[in-house]
């Protein structure tokens, strides 16, 4: 793989520190050339890596709010409570899993 490809592939995983999603999406513009496919594969990876915690966010926040409202309609405040909490630190895990492999792709990527 050529220096411009490590770069831009390493560069987008990295872009998780400083423009998670937007990066990749111009590396992905950028690279659409047969010169730059390894880049442009990684620059898509890396989009995706960045979009799901985004993603489970919105979803994270839903069940809560569902799980808040079955709560007050009966008593099962407790279970609901723990089904909440266990549901957001799902979620932390995740995003900060998929922060530490993007780091990790990057790192792998530009020592390649």
């Amino acid at each position: 793989m050529s220096t411009e490809n490590k770069f831009l592939s390493s560069l987008s995983y990295f872009s998780i520190f400083f423009l998670p999603i937007i990066f990749p999406i111009i590396v992905m513009v950028l690279t659409s050339n047969v010169q730059y496919a390894p880049a442009h594969r990684h620059a898509i990876t890396a989009f995706w890596l960045h979009l799901i915690p985004v993603i489970l966010l919105p979803l994270g926040f839903g069940l809560g709010i569902l799980a808040t409202a079955h709560s007050f309609t009966g008593n099962h405040f407790p279970t609901t409570s723990l089904v909440l909490f266990l549901i957001v630190g799902l979620m932390g895990i995740v995003a900060f899993a998929l922060f530490i492999y993007n780091i990790y792709k990057g790192v792998k990527i530009w020592v390649e």
